[in-house]
């Protein structure tokens, strides 16, 4: 099975005419020397873009790197469809992780914030993609899975990303808290930019904008007295700031960490 239209891997070539990817067959990754088991396949479900590879047992990347677009309009019939083209493509995996942009509990998704549609809420994501897989898989929201990365399992740490939108994890002690998205209410509430995510950062620029993060880790400080704060996601680069020493940038190989973590941390 070849990938949807809608999930095509970004090249060069025209955008009404995408390349299809190559198919990573298993013998390729697991005779290739240096590869420890198992083999995870990390899929990051961003609102704008869907990254994807494998990794071997320490988080190595062990594959090419898949980039797709996120499909527009997204419907559980679409994600569906993608992830499984995505796992078929990159199909020398023994698991999978999933990180997803909205609320997700038990492998359900319930919203997501970039659609909606309502035919999302309490989709039983994981079963129906373990049926088409025949793999194990665990599903977080995807600043979950970026914080997982991350953290160090002492105290209440946060992770945010910044992307197309704003994503948030807290964490007690290592385990999993309550799943808020902090919304702040600085003006745009445009879900696909949000206050913090692309559209801001276009519209302030990069020292606006940085300066506007800035009030939100004073917030998140005082909403969470956190220990330690942690900020992913691909703008995270862009920031023009001088961080205290409490909070740290990372960038996106987090969450490639956090999806073999998924594996290895209590999470209940």
């Amino acid at each position: 099975m070849s990938l949807p239209a809608a999930a095509k891997v970004r090249t060069s070539a025209p955008r009404n005419a995408p390349a299809r990817p190559r198919r990573t067959k298993a013998s390729t990754v697991r005779e290739r020397r240096g590869v420890a088991r198992p083999v995870t396949l990390a899929i990051d479900v961003g609102g704008s873009h869907i990254k994807a590879a494998l990794l071997g047992a320490t988080g190595r990347v062990v594959s090419e790197r898949l980039r797709l677009e996120t499909p527009d309009p997204l419907t559980p019939k679409r994600l569906l469809a993608t992830l499984v083209g995505v796992a078929e493509s990159l199909d020398a995996h023994d698991r999978v992780s999933i990180g997803i942009n909205g609320l997700v509990y038990a492998e359900h998704i319930y919203a997501i914030p970039v659609t909606a549609d309502p035919a999302f809420r309490g989709f039983d994501l994981g079963s129906r993609f373990r049926r088409r897989v025949r793999r194990p898989v665990r599903i977080l929201n995807d600043a979950q899975m970026h914080g997982l990365g991350f953290v160090r399992g002492r105290g209440v740490e946060v992770a945010i990303t910044l992307g197309t939108g704003l994503g948030s994890a807290l964490f007690i002690d290592g385990k999993l808290g309550p799943h808020v998205q902090f919304l702040t209410g600085a003006g745009n509430e445009d879900l696909r930019g949000g206050d913090y995510g692309d559209l801001a950062l276009a519209a302030l620029g990069r020292k606006k904008w940085s300066r506007r993060v800035a009030r939100l880790i004073d917030l998140l400080r005082r909403l969470t007295n956190f220990d330690h704060l942690y900020i992913g996601g691909g703008n995270a680069a862009l920031l023009r700031l001088d961080l205290p020493k409490d909070v740290t940038r990372g960038d996106n190989s987090a969450a490639l960490r956090g999806a073999v973590r998924m594996w290895e941390w209590d999470l209940e």
